[in-house]
Order: C-alpha cells, then structure tokens, then sequence
C-alpha cells in the first residue's frame, strides 16, 4: 500500500514515526500552498532534506558569510566551481579547506531540524513516500536519528505555540530607528545586543537562530519583545508575493476532483496512455527543477559579485515546455517559479 495523502489526515510526525520504525529508504515529497519539499530517509534516518523555496546551499553560503567563516571572495569562487563541475557546496568547502567537516556537519544538522520544524506547523498539504535508494553523502556523512528530530521538533512547536500568529522561523525583520538607537543601549546586555545586531533585513528568524548562542524558543520570545517595543518590523513585500501565490492556486481537492475523472476516461479508452503521460509529466518536472537549481545559483553569485539580487536573470534558460521562467524580485530577495505543464503561472502544478 503507498504511504501518500493529505497532512490533514494523517500528521506528520506520525509518517515520520512509520518510516522511521519500518526502517524505510526513500524520499518523502511534501507539497504544501508555498513550497515544496522532499525529505530523504536511509534505513529510517533523516539524510538530507531540500525546499524548492529555501535552497539549502543559499542558506548555508549565508550562514558561513555571517559566522565570518567564509568571505564574499571565497563563496563565489565556491559558488563558480560548484556551477562548473556540480559538486556538492559541503564537499567542496572542506576540499578547499576552507570549513571543518565538524563546523559543517553542525550547521547542516541544525538546517534539517529546523525545516522539520516549520514543517510541523502546516495546516495543509499532501505527502508521498517514494522508496528508492538514497546514499549517505561520503563527504558529510549526515544521518539523523528520525526520533531525535520528533522530540526536538515536538519541543519547539509546543513552545513556539505560546508566540504562535507573532512569527515564524521564515520571518524576516528589519531593524526601525527606534531599534537602530537601541543598538548600543548600555542597558541591554550581550544577548540582547548580539540577537538584535543580526536583525538586518536579510536574516530569517532559522538563520537568526543558527548565528546566535541562543535557543529557538528563547531568541524568538525576544524577537517578539522587539517587535513589541517597535525596535524591529517584519519585512513585509516577500511574504505578500507568496501569499497571492497561494491565494491564486487551486486547491489541491479541486485539482483531483477535475484530474481523476480524466484520468478514468483516458485509461479505460487507451490502455496505458495515463502512464506514458504520468512519465512525461514527472520527467519534465525534474529537468525543470533542475534548470530552477542552476538559475538560483547564478542568482546568487551575482549577488555575491555585485552585492545585490539581479533585476531580471542572468541567463535565459527555458523550462521543458519552451516557456521562460517567472522572475521577480523582492525586497526580502526574489520570487522564482516555472509556470508548469499548463503554461499558467500562479496554478497547482508550478514548480519552484
């Protein structure tokens, strides 16, 4: 029987439990309202997991950035390689020395529990298992106890329920020039110094958290303390541009109550159409994602070369339909989408 279905009806932290107790090897798709992500297991045990909307190397090329591990210089000579021979960033920071395998292995770690966690707080979605084989990276070497991850995660949404409607580990704050005097306060003590100091408009609350010497729970508690005190504001702009993203999709019930009936009729006249269709369809899909992961990385290095996100992007690469990519730029970054296999932007089967 496939494990698939909606997040509704069955949690996620109980899929989770199953694959970690039937020892599964495989990747769990889920897809919700403003991203899409795939969490990879081996033998139980949580390997990597990637967003469509959070890449994990534009995070991880940030967070080095901001501990002072890395320079601007060293990323995007990273960032070039990694372009030209596709290697793995991780591998190929340690293989320049430019990181410990044990400062790495620690930021990457933090990554996937975080996402899990914010994972843990949607209220709608669907899941697919897929079993296939899912190799341990030989130059990390990450494999997370799939029970850990539940309890830690666990943990923190029961805390982060006292904040809950106040932010999210995707909430990007700026500092007001109330907080810009503040700074320097002699009555704010090093924490507080330190917490505030890394809100600069750019840092989510995940990244905030992974820079500071802080837990999650105490430095979003103290986030809230600046918003309330109109030391700190959210940024605004990229939060609306996915909340009419997810406004204008259709939902996901809808899509299957027009595509199963289809689907029938298809099958029943054409034996085996639906299939060669279906194979169509997710070979697309996965040439598209990975042109989106090539264009993001170009995104990026010009950012990293020119100090700031590009007005348009810099190659004009197409999806496998012919049809030019959706780019827009935001105040908290950019907003980049394939319209899909119906060529409409904005509609269930966009792929970020």
């Amino acid at each position: 029987m496939a494990l698939e279905g909606s997040i509704k009806e069955f949690g996620l932290a109980d899929i989770l439990q199953l694959i970690y107790y039937q020892k599964k090897t495989g990747m769990l798709l889920i897809e919700g309202p403003i991203d899409r992500v795939k969490v990879y297991f081996n033998e139980g045990n949580v390997v990597t997991i990637k967003s469509a909307r959070r890449p994990e190397d534009n995070r991880l090329g940030r967070i080095l950035l901001k501990k002072e591990i890395i320079t601007e210089k060293d990323l995007a000579e990273v960032l070039e390689e990694q372009k030209n021979t596709g290697g793995r960033l991780g591998a190929i920071l340690i293989k320049r020395g430019l990181v410990t395998r044990e400062a790495l292995t620690e930021i990457i770690e933090r990554q996937i529990i975080d996402q899990i966690v914010h994972l843990f707080s949607w209220k709608e979605g669907t899941y697919e298992f897929l079993p296939q084989g899912v190799p341990v990276d030989k130059d990390i070497g990450i494999s997370l106890d799939t029970q850990h991850i539940l309890m830690e995660g666990l943990r923190i949404v029961d805390e982060w329920s006292v904040i809950e409607g106040m932010l999210t580990l995707d909430t990007i704050f700026r500092k007001t020039g109330a907080g810009l005097a503040e700074e320097d306060s002699p009555e704010l003590d090093d924490f507080e110094k330190e917490v505030l100091s890394l809100v600069d408009g750019e840092n989510d609350v995940s990244t905030i958290v992974e820079l500071s010497s802080g837990d999650d729970f105490a430095i979003s508690k103290m986030l809230v303390q600046f918003l309330e005190r109109g030391w700190i504001e959210p940024v605004v702009e990229g939060a609306e541009v996915r909340e009419e993203i997810a406004k204008s999709r259709l939902p996901y019930s809808m899509i299957i109550s027009i595509a199963v009936p289809v689907l029938l009729l298809i099958a029943l006249g054409v034996s085996g159409l639906t299939v060669v269709l279906q194979s169509l369809d997710m070979f697309g899909r996965a040439s598209t994602s990975s042109i989106l992961s090539s264009l993001r990385e170009e995104v990026e290095l010009y950012r990293m070369q020119k100090g700031g996100y590009p007005e348009r992007l810099p190659s004009s690469s197409r999806d496998e339909w012919g049809r030019e990519f959706i780019y827009q730029k935001t105040d908290s970054g950019y907003v980049l989408l394939s319209p899909g296999p119906d060529g409409k932007p904005h509609t269930g089967d966009d792929i970020y």
